[in-house]
């Protein structure tokens, strides 16, 4: 018996949503925590963030880059995938906060909506920045816009609402006089580092949810390990969630690259999976 794909949503041309059916997991999960799926009994297992939980729902967002995600792409409505399980990771710590500044980069922001709804939740008011390449990959703007209660959009080309980059509205937001209690910061490791490197200056709390290589994500495989103020670290088990001014980004993104060959070459020996599906794609 495999978990039902009760919804499929495209949100842009690489990004999609499923609302998966896992009661026991909808039941459980808590912001900043995630699944690990298999999308067939061959395949392999893949961490992806829990966006939200509704009823015996959980709805997972996903980038179409590899060949797992193509696969998982190719699913439809009605259909089943194979394995789903979690809540996995550390809850997000959210409570205590008075003004809380969520930062999201990409698809990375269906990461940063948990938080930022968390913080709010939890009694914080709360500001959201996210950045993307071009007005074509905005996603989630509405979702956002309902729940928090500011919002400032950046894209690299301009090409919709602020031109530039998230650290230039994180200046802004500094230099315009607003102190934040903490600032949580989720997206490509670069962006990441630099708004850490920022956020330190400042002297203001960073978190950042690391997503690296993972396989098991139980802290038995040690592919997700981290070095986080000097120390070894297992994202699966002692985060996602770490101090951002602690982390050694140069070797994440090192270790993040290390299969990128194999990735490329499955990728293409697959790629008829990724054509010809009924969402065009």
């Amino acid at each position: 018996m495999g978990y039902l794909i009760k919804k499929k949503e495209v949100l842009n041309d690489t990004v999609i949503k499923m609302d998966i059916v896992a009661p026991n997991v909808a039941r459980k999960a808590k912001p900043g925590q995630f699944i690990i799926l298999r999308v067939d009994e061959e395949g392999e297992r893949i961490p992806l963030t829990i966006y939200k939980t509704t009823n015996d729902l959980v709805s997972i967002i996903f980038q179409v880059v590899g060949l797992t995600t193509m696969k998982l792409n190719v699913k439809n409505e009605g259909d089943e995938l194979a394995t789903f399980v979690g809540p996995l990771g550390r809850p997000s710590e959210l409570a205590g906060y008075k003004k809380a500044l969520v930062i999201g980069g990409g698809v990375g922001s269906a990461i940063a909506y948990p938080i930022a709804k968390g913080f709010k939740d939890s009694g914080a008011n709360v500001d959201v920045i996210l950045g993307f390449r071009s007005k074509d990959l905005v996603i989630l703007e509405d979702d956002f816009k309902k729940t928090i209660d500011n919002l400032y959009l950046y894209t690299d080309d301009g090409s919709y609402q602020n031109k530039g980059f998230v650290t230039d509205g994180l200046k802004m937001l500094i230099e315009n006089g607003h102190n934040y209690d903490i600032c949580f910061v989720v997206g490509p490791l670069i962006m990441m580092k630099n708004v850490s490197l920022l956020t330190k200056e400042y002297n203001i709390k960073t978190i950042v949810s690391m997503n690296p290589l993972m396989i098991d994500g139980t802290g038995m495989c040690g592919c997700c390990r981290l070095t986080v103020d000097g120390k070894m670290k297992f994202a699966c088990i002692d985060g996602p969630d770490f101090d951002g001014h602690l982390v050694d980004y140069d070797e994440a993104m090192s270790r993040n690259q290390m299969y990128k060959e194999e990735e490329k070459k499955a990728r293409s020996e697959h790629c008829n999976l990724y054509r010809g599906t009924s969402d065009g794609k």
